[in-house]
C-alpha cells in the first residue's frame, strides 16, 4: 500500500496510510492536478491515519501547489469531508483559517458514511 492512495471518480478518496516520502507528495499533486485537467466538477474524502505527515519541504511544495491552483479547485472542487477520529481533530484539521483559505466548503465528519453522503450531497447539488 503507497502511503496516499486516491481512487473514485467523481467522489474521490484520498487516504494517507503513513509519512508520505516527497516523492509521495509530488505524485499526489501530479495526481489532484490530473483531476483538474478533467474540468469537472469532483467531491474530496480525505482519510489520515496518525502520523500520515509530510516533510517540511513537501509542506511547502504543497501549500505552493494549492496557492497556483486556488482558482481552478474552486471551479472544480465542490468540497473536502474530512474523516476525523474525534470532535476535537475535527477542529484541527477544518479549521476557521482552514476554511478562509480553501475556496470551496469543508467539513468535518467522525464516520465515512457520514463524509460519503455529504460528499454525494455536494456533487448531487450541480447536477440538479
Amino acid at each position: 500500500m503507497t502511503s496516499i492512495q486516491m481512487v473514485g471518480w467523481p467522489i474521490v478518496t484520498v487516504s494517507f496510510n503513513r509519512p508520505a516520502s516527497d516523492d509521495d507528495a509530488n505524485q499526489w499533486l501530479l495526481d489532484l492536478s490530473e483531476l483538474l485537467a478533467r474540468e469537472q466538477p469532483f467531491s474530496l474524502i480525505i482519510q489520515a491515519k496518525p502520523n500520515s505527515e509530510f516533510s517540511p519541504e513537501a509542506r511547502k511544495n504543497l501549500g505552493l501547489w494549492f496557492k497556483e491552483n486556488r482558482e481552478n479547485l474552486g471551479e472544480c472542487c465542490l468540497g473536502i469531508a474530512r474523516v476525523v477520529i474525534s470532535e476535537e481533530e475535527g477542529d484541527r484539521v477544518v479549521s476557521d483559517n482552514m476554511q478562509k483559505a480553501m475556496p470551496f466548503p469543508m467539513v468535518a465528519c467522525l464516520d465515512f458514511d457520514k463524509a460519503r453522503d455529504w460528499a454525494i450531497e455536494r456533487l448531487n447539488q450541480t447536477t440538479v
